[in-house]
């Protein structure tokens, strides 16, 4: 798989994510705003509440900003790693022969995107995954404990 190319389909992702959060802020702010939504009564809170809807969504417009600056940042790194770190691409095998592939990402832990037919689950150093698998090498054995049992993993591709 081409870094650069898994880099550009995250940014894209969150520029994208980015757009639709402050369009929704815009229309919650729209909305808490308007002459017809001025409270008459105590009880008449459609006002404070799209106030509150608009409030979160620019919290997570600056969120996603900021994800996105940090990916932007990222130096594109195409030489193969001989640890796992931040710009890592890491290929994991399972005993039963299927592969996992993980992005180690500055931000937007949880993100999923999909590069040549994978699925790439974007993971951060901080999360209890991230953190080990950073300094891993390949053909290292990680246990990764999941609800059907104890699961063996094998670092088989690291870029």
């Amino acid at each position: 798989m081409k870094k650069t190319a898994l880099q550009e389909t995250i940014i894209g992702k969150l520029e994208a994510a980015l757009g639709q959060a402050i369009r929704a802020a815009d229309e919650a702010k729209a909305t808490a705003t308007h002459k017809e939504n001025v409270a008459e009564n105590k009880y008449d809170t459609l006002g404070l509440e799209a106030a509150y809807l608009a409030h979160g969504q620019s919290e997570r417009a600056i969120q996603l900003n900021e994800e996105l600056a940090a990916f932007q940042a990222l130096n594109s790194q195409t030489d193969e790693h001989v640890t796992v770190a931040v710009g890592s691409l890491v290929q994991l095998d399972n005993d039963a022969g299927g592969s996992t592939f993980f992005y180690i990402g500055p931000a937007a832990g949880g993100l999923v995107v999909s590069l040549e037919g994978h699925s790439v689950v974007i993971i951060t150093p901080e999360s209890p995954f991230g953190q080990t698998l950073t300094g891993r090498r390949i053909e290292d054995e990680i246990v990764k404990s999941t609800p059907n049992g104890d699961e063996t993993l094998t670092i088989v591709g690291l870029w």
